[in-house]
């Protein structure tokens, strides 16, 4: 707080109009620039939520030539993606292009399974310039073993960390898959939806768009009425997907057959125009 004038020297001083006005701009233009720069950090329109019901017609779904496709009348979607981890190992990612894939979610990096320490994925950097230099559009996952609000915030400020000030075409995904012997297999549904929100505002804070991934195992957990902000990317293979609630992207298959992969890569298709 400026020291007080003497009294006399307040009843007679006027307050300087322009300085007021220039500092109020200037506190004005960085609000705004703020809010610019986290809005750019998603370059596409994707928005949605993981309440509500599925849209989809189950018989709308075609498969030929080992892909699918969701074809409803005039509405015909068949952009197909992939997600990928350093389990992969090297990929052509011209090849992956050229052989219909549109899109790629990257893994950012993973906490273990046992000791709880945070990793970042090997080939994070090479995966992610690696389909962005062949035109793919790209999101990231990071599959997530918090056991309490702070550690799903700090798993979340990892990926920040990794993506910096980049921008992105796809969501930024919470992977909290519930497997047997793992360190959240004892997690209660009231923490596991703590922790999926907790990692979602910090995303939607920094600008990206949240995502939640997951089977109907991996879903059942969480509140999603607390979480009704973010979209769901489903997992299902060997049948078209069953899922009632909503979901925007469909994850059919852990071993399909892409040009560039040197073994089966996870097929998935985004469905978002639909919704």
């Amino acid at each position: 707080m400026p020291a007080k004038q003497p009294k006399h020297a307040r009843s007679k001083a006027k307050r300087p109009i322009i300085p007021i006005l220039v500092v109020l701009a200037v506190v004005l233009f960085g609000v705004v620039r703020a809010c610019v720069v986290a809005s750019h950090r998603l370059d596409s329109s994707w928005s949605g939520s993981a309440t509500g019901t599925s849209p989809f017609d189950r018989d709308c779904f075609v498969y030929s030539d080992g892909r699918y496709s969701y074809q409803d009348g005039s509405l015909v979607i068949t952009k197909t993606g992939v997600d990928v981890s350093d389990h992969k190992g090297h990929i052509d990612w011209e090849a992956v292009a050229n052989d219909g894939v549109s899109f790629a979610i990257v893994r950012v990096g993973y906490r273990g399974n046992t000791e709880g320490n945070i990793h970042a994925d090997e080939l994070f950097e090479q995966n992610l310039t690696g389909a962005r230099d062949a035109g793919l559009e790209c999101g990231v996952y990071f599959y997530s073993q918090a056991v309490s609000v702070e550690e799903a915030r700090e798993e979340a400020h990892f990926v920040l960390d990794q993506l910096g000030s980049r921008r992105l075409e796809y969501p930024v995904v919470f992977d909290y898959e519930l497997n047997d012997g793992n360190r959240i297999a004892n997690v209660d549904d009231e923490t596991a939806s703590a922790c999926a929100r907790a990692f979602c505002d910090v995303i939607i804070e920094a600008g990206y768009e949240p995502m939640l991934y997951g089977n109907g195992y991996d879903l059942r957990p969480l509140d999603l009425s607390q979480l009704d902000d973010c979209q769901i990317w489903y997992a299902e293979y060997g049948n078209t997907p069953s899922r009632t609630g909503a979901f925007s992207i469909w994850q059919y298959s852990e071993s399909g057959s892409v040009d560039g992969f040197s073994s089966t890569a996870d097929l998935n298709l985004d469905l978002s125009e639909a919704l």
